[in-house]
């Protein structure tokens, strides 16, 4: 079975990561053979393992994710690789695709699309939800990372039947965030010590997080308490006005991306998720999965994951999230008890399980008795 998947870039987001995870493992199953195509390799960070392990990566000729042309491309590459299932991820690669898709008329794969949020801002238009419908109708399987995901998705297009819909949720390496050798607090910023108490966010600087919140709890917090903030994006530089305006530019530190995520979750104290949306959240799944607790806004995709297990907050009240804060930094049996059922968590949310589910759904689709299996 020969396996196209394709994305905008790997910049440092949550579906680039889960790319960066997922292809290695769906690459090593028997009688597969996984492939990665990028519009661009503007941003890219997640491409090193990829490669290393044996995956191949080709980049888009426009290198620009918003260009026409882009259709043509993609027409081409699939027709040339033969590919069995083509598995698309975010937008604009969901439009592109699902335009190419209907240009193949001979030996056509089938097309997957994978919904990875429970928002966007095209669903704030009701006038896109016809072009929404005409773009989703090319795929043949709509795989939705959450609950929450599928319904908001299927409240928007409406569709006649709900048969193409299903739910795989995301997963992680658990080993990697369970095992990681933490930092000594020195080690990230030569001001800690290890009294220090770190808070940690990871997630990229978008309109869909929220860590202007994040910033404004820590002037309810105790001075001794640090932020830090991991990831890259557009309104990083916004971020930092936020910090210099209020004065905590010694207590936020804005890391950038990092390789060293695990570590780093082991290292820290409070792991913290605010967000305007999501739609599985594996940063506070990799939070928990370190053995930390985990305080997420009170939304869809967080909710799921959270509720029952660490705390929430409504969203973008920061005296709400730093009074959490406070009462774990205060608690040390609340604490305990909190981090522990944290772990247990994420223990649901195992990456090999995701793999063999999407596996299942291409043999489904393909009815692999009368296809070809790939062989190396």
């Amino acid at each position: 079975m020969k396996i196209l998947h394709i994305i905008n870039n790997l910049g440092s987001g949550g579906a680039e990561k889960l790319i960066e995870d997922l292809l290695p493992l769906m690459n090593n199953t028997d009688g597969v053979k996984v492939d990665l195509l990028l519009l661009t390799n503007e941003n890219n960070v997640f491409d090193k393992k990829l490669t290393k392990s044996g995956i191949q990566i080709e980049i888009v000729p426009t290198n620009k994710i918003y260009n026409l042309l882009n259709i043509y491309y993609i027409r081409k590459y699939i027709k040339k690789g033969q590919y069995d299932v083509v598995n698309v991820h975010l937008f604009p690669s969901l439009y592109w695709a699902s335009f190419a898709s209907k240009l193949i008329f001979k030996n056509k794969p089938k097309f997957v699309f994978t919904e990875h949020s429970t928002h966007n801002q095209r669903r704030e238009k009701g006038y896109l939800r016809i072009i929404e419908k005409f773009v989703y109708s090319s795929y043949d399987k709509i795989i939705s990372i959450s609950q929450q995901a599928e319904d908001n998705l299927i409240k928007w297009l409406k569709p006649k039947n709900n048969g193409r819909f299903i739910i795989i949720e995301n997963g992680i390496d658990l080993k990697k965030f369970e095992e990681a050798k933490p930092y000594l607090k020195r080690e990230i910023n030569t001001k800690f010590d290890e009294d220090t108490k770190l808070i940690c966010m990871v997630g990229r600087f978008s309109e869909a997080k929220d860590q202007p919140t994040l910033i404004k709890a820590m002037n309810h917090i105790s001075s001794n308490v640090h932020l830090l903030l991991i990831g890259e994006g557009p309104l990083k530089e916004k971020n930092k006005e936020l910090v210099k305006q209020i004065n905590l530019e010694d207590r936020v530190h804005f890391l950038g991306f990092r390789d060293d995520v695990p570590r780093i979750l082991k290292t820290v104290d409070i792991v913290v998720l605010s967000s305007n949306w999501e739609g599985l959240p594996l940063s506070a799944v990799e939070g928990m999965a370190a053995g930390k607790p985990l305080i997420g806004s009170n939304v869809p995709g967080i909710k799921e994951v959270v509720e029952n297990y660490g705390l929430l907050f409504s969203k973008g009240n920061s005296e709400e999230l730093a009074n959490k804060i406070n009462q774990l930094i205060n608690d040390p049996l609340k604490y305990n008890k909190i981090a522990k059922k944290c772990q247990l968590r994420a223990n649901s949310y195992n990456i090999e399980k995701m793999v063999d589910e999407y596996i299942e759904q291409y043999k489904i689709l393909l009815n692999c008795k009368n296809r070809k299996i790939y062989k190396d």
